[in-house]
């Protein structure tokens, strides 16, 4: 069913509008409505699909990596609709209360991001590319499919987290909650690798049917052990729970949504879906009670004795995880429907409470319940939300929570749980509920009922705007709805037994029902209330007492030890990291020869000139030009590590790289050659501009360094030198002599390159058709090592002089005169041909592109011979003018388009495909075809998803060239670091 990608869809449509949007004349609170309307459009079509389940499945499945069996699948039945429906409908409202939380000065702007936008872009991007992580996750219809999106929440989630990333708690909660959840993702990752051996496929319905062979196999105790790590670390299970309220100096629209509605939900919804194969066994009934159960305490413990708002929340969202998970440790009916009817009390409830928290503190400044009180009069309007969500946090009638906890009463005394947990859960379950009141007791009273700590100075504070307190004022008006409707909802009932079967893997009944009778629950219920109320009378003896236990100590103690322990073991694995480069190199060299003579020594028996000489139709000529070519390469190779000059032994170098160049040319081999010339042009350019930004003295301190050294350590690196060159030679040597000839490889793609990709050119059909994933995660590498020398070099570059504040026309040159990469200043002649040149290369470039697929020449030779006549004009006018006059070189932007237009053309792959090989990631999609224009294009050229795959590579490459010689090139005076460390190397 193809309509199931829709609500997935519709939330990066989202983004992509707040992208475009983000310069437009919007206020936050516009921006809040006009982006609801994605998720609550997915919510929309959520809602539709699963009025049409009727007990049944939903799937959509594509193939992905066919050899391999695995499929983009999707797979929507009651449960995965529960949850959708909560991320998509709580995500709706907190968009919205997003752009009123982020209205006024509230707001510390010097968190935010206000350089480029009138809105928080950034924010509402992050959470809407959260959300549909979030929703991918759980209509996931196979584990591949499922782990790409859980990692995509952990990343999305971190984002939000951080998002305020001047702040040190924000960045080190962010840095926890990834690091807890991306390590017990690794553990989920082999735990499904594990499954789909077993049983066989990653296809979700396969997987749940094979729950005898899982359950039986020798192997189920680690998969188990391995996917339960994954799911208590997401959903905050002791002792994992510690990165939840560090994660709480997120924003508040954040804290709401990840950290009570979604993400937290993330590894109960994994083990709710995986029941029916994992569970029933006495390891999962166990290990999920007593860790429920431990988590559940701890929760309610800690959440009693907080003064600020939203950890006291966050606390009381930690003992409902650990609820939820000891209920799907039962084999029991009367658990599920406990669990379902949990699950969506505690998302109305505790969103509409987080939210609440966050416009207190956006209107009185505090969160602390020290600072607060008396604010009914004043608050309203908020007053009455806080008073129902809390009400049905402390499950009191007639709320919604009262029948969540209810349910949970009545399956803590089932008669078919063992003799020791019939006792145990209904006790943890009473005190922890005692301690939920008394949390939303304190609540009430400390910011509404009580008087203020200081009456001198009590809190001002007033009801906000009406569309910032409609967000919260709905979930909570759905909480007491729900328990005061005359007439059981039916719909709600059904729908909420679909969820509960497809957890439980049978029929479960769910009666929405407050009033049952006089029974144990209600007893349970009645002791839980009065013993909370008992502990609510004497807070004031009670809170200073509880602040005496801190079993948070213990835990973080245990990450702090574990992160000491992380970087012990990384100064021991770095011990031979000296900081100098002909060090490491030395080491790499020696254990290079170190291998080979281990494991069989030098392959000399191929070492025969009868190899070259007795070929019987030796082109002699080219013989002797690939001889000429090799000793040029060495010879220049030579020249460059004996030469004084920096700049001489640059051209040196770039010489070698022009001989292999020719060499390859000889194979014949024009498309690496081709490579090979361009980019050995730019790198010899880069190393020239970098001669401007490392000191002479630096320099002249290295060449010593290097050639005045004893005799012995001459001969060392001499015999280094030699004895790799003899290993690779022969290496290499050998392997060209015992390879098949031709190859399987070579083989297939002659054979096939016209026929599945429509290219005459097999390079450039193997580039990025056959091999179009390893070509995107190289552009990929490509650009993030540019942004890694972006953000290493960024701000030592720019230690320039005070006169960087004057304009960079001024700056550079009182009378205009540009002035090249020395600072001296260049010829007209050298300016005409920099002129000529630009235009020329985007020409050539645009012909490589256009004509991939037909000659010799692709995007990344283009984007590379764009570069070579930009790097000219850093060379001839100067880093300054060129800020002037090429105004739309903007390499980041580059690169991101360049990245977004490969991944888009890949996805298109799947809707559009119409290869031989069919619809999937990359397929070949002919648009010139699709739209009849073939008959209209020059021969040659073809309108494909090659063609974009190719401006997109050209894009990425471009980009990062330029982002390489923007910070090269930058004028800067004397390096101030370079010479501290010239000093300090002198000195040792």
């Amino acid at each position: 069913m193809v309509a199931l990608l829709l609500p997935l869809l519709l939330l990066p449509i989202g983004i992509l509008v707040i992208l475009l949007l983000r310069r437009a004349p919007l206020s936050n609170p516009q921006a809040g409505w006009l982006l609801s309307i994605f998720p609550l459009a997915s919510f929309g079509a959520l809602l539709t699909f699963a009025a049409q389940l009727h007990g049944k499945a939903l799937e959509f499945s594509i193939p992905w990596i066919p050899s391999l069996g695995l499929n983009f699948s999707l797979y929507l039945d009651g449960l995965s609709a529960l949850f959708g429906l909560i991320i998509t409908g709580i995500g709706a409202l907190v968009v919205v209360y997003t752009g009123y939380y982020f209205d006024h000065s509230g707001v510390d702007n010097s968190m935010l991001d206000t350089r480029n936008s009138n809105i928080e872009y950034r924010f509402f991007a992050y959470t809407l590319l959260f959300m549909f992580a979030m929703l991918g996750l759980v209509l996931a219809g196979d584990l591949i499919t499922l782990f790409l999106f859980w990692e995509g929440t952990s990343i999305s989630s971190f984002l939000l987290i951080g998002y305020k990333y001047k702040d040190e708690a924000a960045r080190k909660g962010a840095f926890k909650s990834l690091f807890i959840t991306g390590g017990g993702g690794i553990a989920l990752l082999a735990g499904f690798l594990f499954v789909m051996h077993l049983s066989g496929s990653a296809d979700l319905k396969t997987v749940l049917a094979s729950r005898e062979i899982l359950t039986a196999s020798p192997l189920y105790p680690v998969l188990f052990t391995l996917i339960a790590l994954g799911a208590f670390t997401k959903s905050a299970q002791f002792p994992a729970h510690i990165w939840l309220p560090e994660a709480m100096s997120a924003p508040t629209p954040a804290s709401a949504f990840l950290h009570s509605a979604t993400m937290v939900k993330a590894g109960v919804y994994l083990l709710a879906r995986l029941n029916p194969a994992l569970g029933n066994t006495d390891l999962w009934f166990w290990v999920l009670s007593l860790f429920g159960l431990t988590t559940m305490l701890v929760g309610a413990y800690l959440g009693a004795k907080q003064n600020d708002l939203k950890p006291l929340l966050a606390y009381s969202t930690v003992s409902q995880l650990g609820v939820l998970v000891a209920l799907i440790g039962q084999d029991t009916e009367i658990a599920f429907k406990a669990l379902v009817i949990s699950i969506l009390a505690h998302a109305l409830y505790k969103s509409a409470l987080f939210m609440s928290a966050g416009i207190i503190d956006h209107e009185t400044g505090t969160r602390d319940l020290r600072k607060l009180g008396g604010l009914r009069r004043q608050m309203p309007v908020l007053f009455g939300i806080v008073g129902i969500a809390s009400l049905s946090m402390a499950g009191l009638p007639p709320l919604f929570g009262f029948l969540a906890k209810e349910t949970l009463l009545a399956s803590a005394t089932h008669p078919s749980l063992p003799a020791v947990i019939s006792t145990i859960f209904p006790l943890t379950t009473v005190i922890a509920g005692a301690l939920i009141l008394f949390q939303a007791a304190i609540l009430v009273w400390g910011v509404f009922l009580g008087q203020p700590a200081d009456p001198k100075h009590p809190p001002h504070g007033h009801d906000p705007q009406w569309g910032f307190w409609l967000a919260p004022a709905l979930p909570a008006t759905l909480s007491l709805l729900i328990g005061l409707t005359p007439v059981e909802p039916a719909f709600l009932a059904n729908f909420l037994a679909e969820a509960a079967k497809a957890a439980y893997g049978a029929k479960v009944k769910v009666s929405l029902a407050l009033w049952t009778g006089i029974n144990v629950p209600l007893i349970l219920s009645i002791v839980a209330v009065s013993l909370g109320l008992l502990l609510f009378w004497q807070r004031n003896r009670l809170r200073p007492a509880l602040m005496a236990f801190l079993p948070n100590l213990t835990v973080n103690a245990l990450y702090d030890a574990t992160l000491a322990g992380l970087e012990w073991g990384a100064r021991q694995a770095t011990l031979l990291q000296r900081g100098q480069i002909r060090f490491y190199i030395g080491i790499m060299l020696a254990t290079a020869f170190a291998m080979v003579l281990w494991f069989g020594g030098l392959p000399l028996e191929f070492l025969r000139l009868q190899a070259i000489v007795a070929l019987p139709e030796t082109n002699w000529i080219f013989v002797f030009l690939r001889a000429l070519a090799l000793l040029i390469a060495v010879g220049a190779s030579l020249v460059s590590v004996l030469l004084l000059r920096d700049l001489h032994a640059i051209l040196g170098f770039g010489v070698s790289g022009l001989a292999v160049a020719a060499w390859m040319a000889m194979e014949p081999a024009p498309d690496v050659a081709l490579v090979q010339v361009v980019v050995d042009t730019l790198a010899t350019v880069i190393l020239v501009i970098t001669l401007t930004i490392i000191p002479r003295k630096l320099r002249k301190k290295a060449q010593e360094f290097t050639l005045r050294q004893t005799r012995v350590g001459l001969l060392r690196d001499a015999f280094l030198a030699l004895a790799l060159g003899t290993i690779v030679f022969a290496v290499t040597f050998a392997s060209l002599e015992s390879r098949q000839h031709p190859a399987q490889a070579s083989l297939y793609y002659d054979e096939n390159a016209k026929a599945l990709a429509g290219a005459k050119d097999i390079v450039g059909a193997i580039v990025v058709d056959f091999r179009a994933l390893d070509t995107m995660l190289e552009i990929m590498v490509f650009a993030f090592a540019a942004l890694g020398i972006y953000t290493i070099m960024h701000y030592t570059v720019r230690k320039a002089s005070k006169e960087e504040q004057v304009e960079p026309a001024e700056r550079q040159n009182p009378v205009g005169e540009p002035r090249g990469v020395f600072g001296l200043p260049t010829s007209s002649f050298l300016h005409l041909l920099a002129y000529a040149l630009l235009p020329l290369a985007v020409i050539v470039a645009l012909t490589h592109v256009l004509y991939g697929h037909d000659q010799p020449g692709d995007g990344f030779t283009a984007g590379v011979t764009i570069s070579l006549a930009i790097s000219s004009w850093y060379i001839i006018f100067g880093y300054n003018a060129i800020k002037i006059k090429l105004k739309w070189l903007k390499p980041v932007r580059f690169i991101g388009v360049g990245l977004g237009l490969a991944l888009a053309n890949a996805l298109l792959g799947f809707l559009l495909g119409n290869g031989q090989q069919g619809r999937g990631f990359f397929a070949v999609i002919h648009y010139d075809d699709l739209l009849g224009i073939t008959p209209f294009l020059p021969n040659g050229i073809s309108i494909s998803n090659a063609l974009l795959f190719e401006i997109s590579i050209c894009l990425v490459v471009l980009g990062a060239s330029v982002l390489i010689l923007d910070n090269l090139g930058h004028p800067t005076e004397a390096d101030k670091e370079s010479n501290d460390l010239l000093t300090e190397i002198g000195q040792n």
